[in-house]
């Protein structure tokens, strides 16, 4: 018995009226930045934005968190349903790396009055593009462990790695201890000031040639954040500020020791001049100093969690593990 092809990824038949294709579009671009923060920009950044909720390793707890907070679709709202879609409650829904693909692959169709035609070939784009998508993804750990294990996976550039230690050096390693990420306003920035000054002079010491840019200090709020996530995965979790709801971030506890030995071992190993035992110990004194200086502007907001013995404490784990990856041949 001869069967026919497979049916697409997408979910569409090869005949939509113009009507129901409208709707569609319509109704997606809705959802989109309700799930996403922003309106649908290119389908290769969205569907890369779409691992934040379909990513196969993507931690349960942060999960179950985030998708509490997801507002509910507005009133107008009216479901394409699976697999554009997936509902999360009765009036809670995701738009799907599928439902992303839809929404390019009808807007790229010409102009119809009654009906489109949509051929297998242009499915075919489709359901290659997500089948490449669920590859990487599927893979993605198992990769990242063998990238580490090589130590061929880019390091954390120096800002990034310091705002890891400002974090440690503020206990800030579980969730009731988390740095709150403001959404807007003079809080935000202050936040940002506090640990933009230590991690500016951690850097001054390691690095001091490379050029810095001190009228953007977006540490908490900004790339470097990402950056030090990109290299940690679960290990740093961030919570993203949204529709004026606050975030925070916090260092995994359970991966706090493994955290530390990355950033000792990127900050030895890479193009850039290595962090010697002797010069980290100084820029790790400088960033605390400085971070004692300014910690106190966040009192207020119940933010300052730093001892001086667990800072010792913490100081001792870095050179450490730093010691043990400049002891020779990296132990990778």
């Amino acid at each position: 018995m001869i069967e026919g092809p497979e049916p697409s990824l997408l979910g569409l038949p090869d005949q939509i009226s113009a009507g129901h294709a409208h709707q569609i579009v319509q109704n997606l671009r809705l959802l989109w930045p309700i799930n996403y923060g922003e309106e649908p920009a290119s389908l290769e950044a969205d569907l890369i934005s779409t691992q934040k909720w379909f990513d196969p390793v993507a931690q349960g707890q942060r999960l179950r968190r985030e998708l509490y907070l997801l507002p509910p679709a507005p009133e107008a709202y009216v479901d394409p349903g699976p697999p554009m879609t997936l509902q999360l409650a009765p009036s809670k829904y995701l738009v799907t790396p599928e439902g992303r693909c839809v929404i390019d692959l009808i807007e790229s169709l010409p102009p119809a009055f009654v009906e489109y035609s949509i051929s297998r070939s242009q499915l075919l784009r489709y359901d290659r593009r997500l089948g490449r998508l669920y590859k990487e993804w599927s893979r993605h750990r198992i990769l990242s462990v063998v990238g580490l294990l090589a130590g061929t996976t880019k390091p954390l550039q120096i800002p990034a790695a310091g705002v890891v230690i400002a974090l440690l050096a503020n206990r800030c390693d579980s969730e009731d201890r988390a740095l709150t990420r403001f959404a807007s306003g003079p809080e935000r920035e202050l936040v940002d000031r506090a640990f933009f000054a230590p991690v500016q002079e951690f850097k001054k010491i390691l690095n001091p040639k490379e050029k810095g840019n001190p009228a953007n200090p977006r540490l908490v709020s900004g790339w470097m954040l990402y950056e030090a996530r990109r290299r940690l995965g679960e290990g740093l979790v961030v919570v993203d500020a949204r529709n004026k709801n606050n975030g925070r971030v916090w260092v995994e506890p359970k991966a706090r020791r493994e955290v530390i030995d990355v950033i000792a071992r990127d900050l030895v190993r890479g193009n850039r001049a290595k962090a010697t035992v002797e010069r980290f110990s100084l820029a790790f004194d400088a960033l605390v100093a400085r971070l004692r200086k300014e910690l106190p502007s966040l009192a207020a907001f119940g933010l300052v969690h730093e001892r001086p013995q667990a800072t010792a404490e913490l100081r001792s784990e870095l050179i450490s593990s730093l010691e043990k990856h400049t002891a020779g041949p990296l132990d990778v």
